[in-house]
């Protein structure tokens, strides 16, 4: 089984690179996907790789991005998504040709709100902030939780809780989702 780690938008960065090594024990191989095709672009702040992003990339090419590197005759994988790369994979998730994907967990997706009429063909698992500053967090929940193949938690922490470069950035938080991570993984290996 391969797990596919889906950038936010600062990309392929060393901190990503260091969640790759933390789980990479529990899969046979670990893929990272970002918007800006390997490039660490070393954004100073949030809001210049927020601009760079919307402008360069957008959801909809990331979501083809992502789209093109799973490979349908591929082996079982599992994705684990962040802010944009979490609302990419929801974005993706009806696509039929992705019934090998095992589970995709998506951390702080906040598009995702603009897209609930999604219904995933592999199990989701959202994870949610505490709260987000454009929506209610318990609103969309209540929307999601409903659906087949859906799961939804909230925690403690702000969007970006999982990535160090983020003003959010929260340790416990991402050394507990980190830790989370590991058993999943492992059974959905021992089950592939």
């Amino acid at each position: 089984m391969d797990l596919f780690l889906v950038a936010d938008i600062f990309g392929r960065t060393p901190a990503l690179e260091t969640i790759c090594e933390k789980l990479s024990q529990m899969v046979s191989d670990v893929q990272i996907i970002d918007p800006y095709n390997g490039v660490n672009l070393e954004f100073k702040t949030e809001a210049h790789a927020y601009d760079y992003f919307m402008t360069r990339v957008g959801l909809e090419k990331y979501q083809s991005i992502l789209t093109d590197r799973i490979d349908p005759s591929g082996p079982n994988i599992v994705l684990i998504g962040f802010s944009v790369g979490a609302s990419a994979i929801w974005g993706i998730s009806p696509q039929l040709s992705l019934k090998h994907v095992k589970k995709a967990f998506c951390f702080y997706g906040s598009q995702i709100r603009h897209q609930t009429g999604v219904f995933p063909v592999f199990d989701v698992e959202l994870i949610f902030p505490e709260q987000e500053p454009h929506f209610n967090v318990d609103i969309l929940i209540s929307r999601l939780h409903k659906k087949n193949r859906v799961t939804c938690t909230r925690t403690d922490g702000l969007h970006g809780f999982m990535n160090e470069l983020s003003l959010h950035f929260n340790p416990a938080c991402y050394a507990d989702f980190i830790e989370y991570l590991k058993t999943p993984l492992t059974q959905l290996k021992s089950h592939n």
